[in-house]
């Protein structure tokens, strides 16, 4: 899950520790329902400005993407490190 900020200028943002309240999304394919049903509004307690969400869905695949990547390096340096896998015999 990535979290989402509105920045005092009025711009949407995916950032874990910016200031104030924050909308929690689970994926990209998220962005679109929450819209739709003013999610974004309610976890903000504010109407959004316009176009507040520009460039949040490209925000949000790269987020994904970076932790897509990180967690298959990990996997890989886990098995790496743990040597052969024993077999049953």
């Amino acid at each position: 899950m990535v979290r989402c900020a509105l920045t005092p200028a009025g711009v949407a943002v995916v950032d874990r520790t910016a200031p104030g309240r924050g909308a929690w999304l689970c994926s990209p394919d998220c962005l679109a329902p929450a819209t739709k049903r003013k999610g974004f509004e309610r976890a903000w307690r504010q109407p959004l400005p316009p176009g507040a969400l520009d460039g949040l869905a490209e925000q949000l695949r790269n987020a994904f993407e970076s932790t897509e990547r990180q967690m298959r390096e990990w996997t890989a340096a886990g098995r790496a490190s743990a040597g052969p896998t024993p077999t049953k015999g």
